[in-house]
């Protein structure tokens, strides 16, 4: 009597593992039907009926990957604390501090923006955007906070974004030694009290 079949969303989820893990070890060039058939244990017949194309499949991993990656929000405890900059500050160190164990996916999708694929940038850019609104918020707060304009608060959000992939890139490059609490202590530093002597440090 053959086996009971998996539920297609199970099915699905195991055959995106299996594109994670050929991407992760062999590279998005090396991802096939075959290669992740091979990986998860069934047949090309069954990556093609649940996604259609390596291409959609490759999308909807990167989708997945960039959700898991660009998780930031404004929690009740960074909410609850008593200033802007305090709050940005929070909301940026618990970025830092997620990224030792993103180096794996920022690495991929790092080489999915490398391959020049529109509709690759697109998923990535639509993510990014996402991303940023969350600091936008925050960054309001501070420019109220500091008499600045609105137009001010959405460049320091594009700063802000901008300084998290730049450590993130910096955790790629030299895994071992990206350190989040240092990066953030240098933050403090470059980034000391603000005017009325209210500190940055979450």
């Amino acid at each position: 009597m053959p086996g009971q079949k998996a539920p297609e969303a199970q099915r699905r989820e195991q055959l995106l593992r299996a594109t994670y893990v050929v991407a992760l070890r062999d590279g998005f060039d090396a991802v096939t039907a075959r290669a992740v058939a091979a990986e998860a244990g069934t047949s090309p017949g069954l990556v093609f009926f649940h996604f259609g194309s390596k291409d959609a499949l490759l999308l909807e991993l990167l989708s997945e990957l960039l959700d898991r990656a660009l998780d930031a929000e404004v929690t009740p405890e960074i909410a609850a604390l008593p200033t802007a900059r305090a709050r940005l500050r929070a909301a940026l160190q618990v970025e830092l501090d997620g990224i030792p164990d993103q180096v794996a996916p920022v690495e991929l999708v790092l080489s999915a923006w490398f391959s020049r694929d529109a509709d690759v940038r697109r998923v990535i850019d639509a993510a990014l955007a996402r991303y940023r609104d969350v600091f936008v918020g925050l960054c309001r707060d501070v420019a109220d906070e500091a008499g600045a304009s609105a137009a001010t608060a959405e460049v320091m959000a594009t700063a802000v974004v901008s300084l998290v992939q730049g450590a993130a890139f910096q955790a790629v490059r030299q895994p071992t030694s990206f350190a989040a609490d240092a990066f953030g202590a240098a933050l403090d530093v470059l980034l000391p009290e603000s005017q009325d002597g209210r500190t940055l440090a979450h």
